[in-house]
C-alpha cells in the first residue's frame, strides 16, 4: 500500500454548514487536505479527480443518498478499494451495524465533536490499514 498515513479526504454532504465545519475540523485541526462535494452525482467525478485516501459520506442527501452512492463507489474498479466512513444523524446501533456490514470502515453520528473528527477518521484509517495490510 503506497499511502502510509491519512492525508486526503473527500467529504460528500449537501449541508453547507456541516461542510464548513468538517473542512475546518479536518484541515485546521487535523492537518488533512479536504475536498468538499455537495451532491452525490458529482462525487464519482470528484473521487476520480481528487484521488482521496478516505471518503466521508452523509447518508441523507437529496437524489442519490449516501448508501446508494456507496454502492456506486464499490461498483467501479478504480474507486472500489477506497475506504468509506459515514457521518449521519441515522447512526443508532442497528444502523451502525448495517453500515459496517455493508462495508463502511466507520460511522460517526451527527452532531459530532469537531475537535475529535480528524482523530476519529485517522483511527478508522489505521484500523482499516492494518486489516487491509493483513489481507494483502
Amino acid at each position: 500500500m503506497s499511502v502510509t498515513r491519512l492525508q486526503r479526504v473527500l467529504f460528500v454532504d449537501d449541508d453547507e454548514v456541516v461542510q464548513r465545519l468538517v473542512q475546518i475540523a479536518l484541515e485546521r485541526i487535523g492537518g488533512l487536505t479536504v475536498h468538499l462535494v455537495d451532491d452525490s452525482r458529482k462525487a464519482i467525478e470528484a473521487i476520480q479527480n481528487f484521488k482521496p485516501d478516505l471518503i466521508v459520506l452523509d447518508w441523507i442527501m437529496p437524489g442519490i443518498d449516501g448508501v446508494e452512492l456507496f454502492h456506486k463507489i464499490r461498483a467501479l474498479p478504480q474507486t472500489a478499494a477506497i475506504p468509506v466512513v459515514f457521518l449521519t444523524v441515522k447512526a443508532h446501533w442497528q444502523t451502525t451495524q448495517d453500515l459496517l456490514e455493508l462495508g463502511a470502515i466507520g460511522v460517526i453520528t451527527k452532531p459530532f465533536a469537531a475537535r475529535e473528527l480528524a482523530a476519529q477518521l485517522k483511527a478508522f484509517w489505521e484500523v482499516w490499514r492494518s486489516t487491509a495490510g493483513a489481507e494483502e
